[in-house]
């Protein structure tokens, strides 16, 4: 039987954080097929995973490919028509939060869902959540571990950009979604909970930003816009990171996506210039009605589209 969604589960070394998330799963009011994606974990997530939840499909990298990939391949495997990727660090404390956000699919336009959330640990503040429950509210951004998509909608974009390994996949995503006439709605379900771990590489985290924002503008952002984007965007990273005090991670990673355009420079693909500018639009209003953008969003491209960050098999 087709399952109503698919959750799709990156994770690396977090055990029992994932079981945890994995129970939730399983109280879920609607047939849910799971897919944990091992990001080569050595702290035996592998035996947990097939001794107690059985029904899980299990998937393990023997060297770390990161979370883009892993989203990426769970999404391959599967064949429910609402695709869920989450983060291992979060619990889903309703049963109907899956239910809920597929109601949300109810637009063609919609090709990816919000899912609310608060972290826990920093004061449970709900954040990505609709203000209201008339109309679709549209965003540009969104978490990429708490997120549901129609399945047909993330193929066509061309999925995640892997060469990006981890942060701002959900810009680049979110751009290629809107050039094929897919929008990111809020969403209205129960609120996740999410428990993000205290212990963090933070230099390996603003070394990729830095290097991740100008590949976004080097494979997404179109002529005439392209220069200014780029000067913006390196001047911006080092203000962050001055403010952080991480400024030789930040030049690390402008360095390295500066290298990155050459190493990429024939999958450059920019989008329209009106899908640029709607992005724009988006992204500084945070949100908007579906209504106040429809005229601007070209015809829905619905066949697959090969993922366009395959570099590196």
């Amino acid at each position: 039987m087709m399952p109503d969604a698919a959750i799709v589960i990156p994770t690396h070394n977090r055990a029992e954080v994932l079981r945890k998330l994995l129970e939730s799963v399983r109280a879920q009011t609607v047939s849910c097929q799971v897919l944990v994606m091992d990001d080569a974990s050595v702290d035996g997530t592998g035996e947990m995973v097939r001794r107690d939840f059985p029904e899980a499909k299990y998937y393990r990298e023997e060297m770390s490919r990161g979370p883009t990939f892993q989203r990426n391949k769970g999404v391959e495997q599967s064949h429910a028509p609402i695709i869920f990727t989450i983060d291992d660090d979060c619990v889903m404390s309703s049963p109907r939060t899956v239910a809920q956000c597929i109601e949300a699919f109810d637009h063609p336009r919609v090709g990816a869902v919000t899912l609310p959330f608060a972290n826990m640990r920093e004061g449970g503040r709900l954040l990505t959540r609709a203000s209201h429950e008339g109309g679709v509210e549209v965003t540009f951004d969104y978490f990429g571990g708490m997120i549901a998509f129609r399945r047909e909608a993330f193929l066509a974009a061309g999925r995640y950009r892997t060469y990006l390994f981890m942060h701002v996949e959900e810009f680049d995503l979110s751009i290629r979604l809107l050039e094929r006439g897919y929008v990111v709605r809020l969403g209205l379900s129960d609120p996740m909970e999410h428990w993000e771990s205290p212990v963090r590489n933070t230099n390996r985290v603003n070394m990729l930003e830095a290097r991740n924002h100008v590949l976004y503008c080097f494979f997404n952002v179109p002529w005439p816009y392209f220069p200014a984007h780029l000067l913006v965007t390196s001047i911006n990273s080092l203000r962050i990171g001055r403010r952080k005090r991480a400024m030789g991670a930040v030049m690390r990673g402008l360095l390295r996506g500066y290298a990155g355009m050459f190493h990429e420079f024939f999958r450059r693909r920019p989008v329209s210039g009106t899908t640029y500018r709607l992005s724009r639009l988006l992204k500084s209003r945070h949100q908007m009605r579906l209504e106040e953008i429809e005229g601007l969003l070209p015809a829905l491209v619905q066949e697959s589209a090969k993922n366009p960050g395959q570099t590196e098999d």
